[in-house]
């Protein structure tokens, strides 16, 4: 379809994940600049296989033009989907363009978790409605408010309109249509707050609630801005701050609590000068959080990994990291992400990871290796910007090739989610060998087998904090796997190609190997084994 004739076409799905029973709507949309016959074939598929098609004709005239598919998937979960448009013909003559796009059932969000953020409450706010659509095209269902609050140790605003610790104007309004606007778009809002962190008036009133340092000092956060308190299960603190969320819950239609620490301090003492165990104080507060409110989810922010071996305990809804240096690797990153799912029996992990706009290289690699390894990332809020700083405000705005990247890369993942997404375990095979520099991440699925391959082929060190070149596109290589059931058909899926549909790839048993030629590796490839079912 010549660019002179259209400006846009795009297929998305009405909500960012449905839940069993959903009637699935798409919207298809073009702007052209003159009016034109075409000939349309939808098809919507699970996995491999073809479950829906649809076909129609569609006259188009110059400007705006929709037209929407209401389709209702069977009443099962978890399942992914993809879908193809088709332009078959246009006026008559043959063509061929395909766009793409996925969508999933879950039973609850946080089964494969796709976390965003919003950070702007101001009471001029009048794009909420269209933010919220914007991140649907992402595929997001899951929203962080990020200091949507009044103070840290007075959650619920005295009036509709106040003003925010930081100075911000913000408006009790906004918060509740942002939330209006999520809901209807298949996302949960998921309020901010802090474990630990009082204003100081508040702090410097209640030292008997402080926590100290070793030389029983209060601990201030900031220039006089916060003061960190004693999070011990039973103190004053830790009992004002549950009622506080209790507040929360039962005042403002928000769905559940995503609470932060700093990092830092990871040790302290009550006013008594009595050692607090401050991972022990986290674990104690999510526990009595969740039997509080059983029916929404906890979520706690382990700050630089810290204290993974505990949080990975408790019962919070999945696990969500903070990543720092020194764990600078992109296998760091990786290594994380199954840590974290092995100490948890296998609950999904969202990594927080702050990338400039300015790297591209370095957002899709993390992503791979994220996605690969079983994890999602926060990374898409505010109208499609990306969140690049640990204060959510400094967000950045996305050209179009990265915006499409981020994309694609979540929508290969729901696309084939019983191959590779975070519902189905990683897992090892007899024997794998793959080109040096080519990380891989192998899955067994209901169908057969997954493998992903993430290239990190560089002459010099990748690390995700340092702008670096792209690695080395690897062409025309070999991977060979020794695997307990026989295979009948191999496919190549990538969101780097034009297409996420399957390419069949040739293949040999060699000494009783698996020996397969892939073409082209340059950020992330996916080999799906297709075994012959019983």
């Amino acid at each position: 379809m010549p660019a002179s004739m259209v400006r846009h076409f795009a297929v998305t799905p009405d909500r960012g994940m449905y839940l069993p029973g959903d009637a699935v709507q798409l919207s298809i949309n073009a702007e052209t600049t003159q009016s034109m016959h075409l000939e349309l074939l939808a098809r919507i598929y699970c996995g491999l296989d073809v479950v829906e098609e649809r076909r129609r004709g569609w006259d188009l005239f110059a400007g705006q033009n929709h037209w929407e598919i209401t389709w209702q998937p069977e009443d099962r979960a978890p399942v992914g989907y993809g879908v193809d448009v088709v332009i078959e013909r246009i006026d008559g003559q043959e063509v061929h363009w395909v766009y793409q796009t996925a969508f999933d059932v879950l039973p609850a969000w946080t089964a494969f978790p796709r976390y965003g953020f919003i950070c702007d409450f101001s009471p001029a706010r009048e794009d909420a409605e269209q933010t919220i659509e914007t991140l649907t095209r992402f595929h997001l269902n899951g929203l962080q408010f990020y200091d949507w609050q009044y103070r840290h140790d007075d959650l619920i605003p005295p009036t509709e309109v106040f003003q925010a610790p930081l100075g911000r104007k913000q408006s009790l309004k906004t918060t509740t249509a942002l939330i209006s606007f999520a809901h209807q778009r298949g996302m949960v809002a998921m309020p901010y707050l802090a474990i630990y962190a009082a204003s100081a008036a508040f702090w410097k009133t209640h030292p008997e609630w402080a926590l100290y340092d070793q030389e029983h000092k209060s601990i201030p956060f900031g220039d006089n801005f916060l003061g960190i308190m004693n999070p011990t299960a039973g103190s004053g603190w830790s009992k004002h701050l549950l009622a506080e969320c209790d507040k929360v819950l039962s005042q403002l239609p928000f769905d559940g609590l995503h609470i932060d620490q700093y990092g830092d301090p990871k040790t302290g003492f009550d006013q008594n000068g009595q050692v607090v165990d401050l991972s022990a104080a986290f674990a104690d507060f999510i526990t009595e959080a969740a039997r509080r409110y059983p029916q929404v989810p906890i979520l706690f922010n382990a700050v630089g990994n810290w204290p993974i071996e505990v949080l990975a305990k408790t019962p919070v809804a999945f696990n969500y990291i903070e990543i720092w240096p020194p764990k600078t690797r992109y296998t760091d990153v990786a290594e994380i992400v199954c840590n974290a799912r092995r100490l948890s029996g296998g609950k999904p992990v969202v990594i927080a990871l702050y990338l400039p706009v300015s790297r591209p290289i370095n957002n899709r690699l993390a992503d791979a290796m994220i996605l690969s390894a079983g994890g999602t990332r926060i990374e898409v809020g505010e109208a499609g910007r990306l969140l690049a700083d640990p204060y959510f405000p400094e967000h950045e705005a996305m050209d179009e090739s990265l915006s499409e990247a981020i994309r694609r890369q979540l929508e290969l993942t729901i696309r084939y989610e019983d191959w590779i997404s975070p519902l189905v375990e990683e897992s090892k095979p007899q024997l794998v060998e793959v080109p040096e520099g080519v990380e891989c991440f192998f899955r067994k699925t209901e169908r057969g087998y997954s493998l992903s391959l993430v290239n990190l082929a560089c002459p010099q060190p990748l690390q995700w904090n340092e702008e670096h070149p792209s690695p080395e596109v690897q062409k025309e290589f070999t991977i060979r796997l020794q695997l307990e059931e026989q295979v009948e058909r191999v496919w190549l899926v990538s969101p780097d190609f034009d297409s996420l549909s399957p390419q069949a790839l040739e293949f040999e048993i060699v000494a009783g190997k698996l020996e397969v030629n892939v073409p082209r590796l340059e950020i992330w490839d996916v080999l799906l084994f297709e075994t012959k079912q019983a």
